[in-house]
């Protein structure tokens, strides 16, 4: 009778052992998983500070790009040479009368 009961307590002992392994691995599992969240949540945000900088950069190309096609634009406007030669085009297209168009009514 002594040695069942004894090994019934080695066999509750190794059950105790057991589920102390088990919620040890288990704890150890949850500190992996929460570093490993806490490592992509960090390369995550790393990702979309990069996108941000490289959208302002660019959106900051096209913004200059365009101010200095404006730029551009506005100095040949300026020009009143240019701008005297460019009406004089402009009116003698409007006022040169020119045969039929293809494809115009008749």
């Amino acid at each position: 009778m002594d040695r069942i009961l004894q090994a019934e307590r080695d066999a509750l002992a190794a059950v105790a052992e057991c589920e102390r392994q088990s919620a040890a691995e288990l704890e150890q599992a949850r500190q992996r998983r929460r570093t490993l969240l806490e490592r992509t949540q960090t390369r995550i945000v790393a990702l979309h500070a990069r996108a941000v900088q490289a959208l302002e950069r660019r959106g900051a190309e096209i913004l200059d790009k365009h101010l200095r096609s404006a730029t551009a634009e506005a100095e040949q406007l300026a020009d009143p040479e240019r701008r005297r030669s460019a009406l004089e085009r402009l009116a003698a297209r409007l006022t040169t009368i020119e045969g039929p168009q293809p494809g115009a009514p008749r």
